[in-house]
C-alpha cells in the first residue's frame, strides 16, 4: 500500500497537466492486477479532479460514470458526489450518494470546487 501512496501523491501533485493521464493509466491497471477496489475508486476520483481542473467535461462524466460502477456496493460511494462538486455540476435527481453531509451538501460542494479553481490559479500562475 505504501507503493500505491507515493504513487497517489506524486499524481496529486502534476493534476493538470499532461502527465497525470499516463500515468493513471499505468496505476489503474497495477490497480486492478492487484484487486484493490477501493484503491481503484480513489484513483478515479483523483482523475475526476484533474479532469475538472483541465474543464475536460467528456472526461468528468466518464470519470463520474467509472465512479457509479466502482462504488456501487454503496462503498464509498460519496465519491460520486465529490466528483460532482469539483465539476461545478449538480447532483442529479435520486442519483446522489444518499451521503449526509454536515449540516448540508453547500459547504463541501464549495470546498471540493474551491480547490479546483485553487489549481488553476497555481498551473496559470506557474507558467
Amino acid at each position: 500500500m505504501d507503493r500505491f501512496r507515493s504513487l497517489f501523491a506524486a499524481l496529486a501533485r502534476d493534476v493538470g497537466t499532461a502527465e497525470v493521464e499516463d500515468r493513471a493509466h499505468a496505476l489503474r491497471t497495477e490497480i486492478s492486477v492487484a484487486g484493490l477496489a477501493p484503491v481503484e475508486a480513489t484513483l478515479e476520483l483523483a482523475l475526476c479532479f484533474h479532469h475538472a481542473v483541465r474543464g475536460d467535461h467528456e472526461g468528468i462524466a466518464s470519470g463520474i460514470g467509472r465512479l457509479r460502477e466502482l462504488t456501487s456496493s454503496d462503498d464509498y460511494a460519496y465519491y460520486t458526489d465529490i466528483a460532482h462538486f469539483m465539476a461545478g455540476l449538480p447532483l442529479p435527481d435520486g442519483a446522489g450518494s444518499g451521503a449526509q453531509w454536515l449540516g448540508w451538501e453547500e459547504p463541501p460542494r464549495v470546498r471540493w470546487r474551491g480547490l479546483v479553481m485553487s489549481r488553476r490559479r497555481y498551473l496559470s500562475s506557474a507558467r
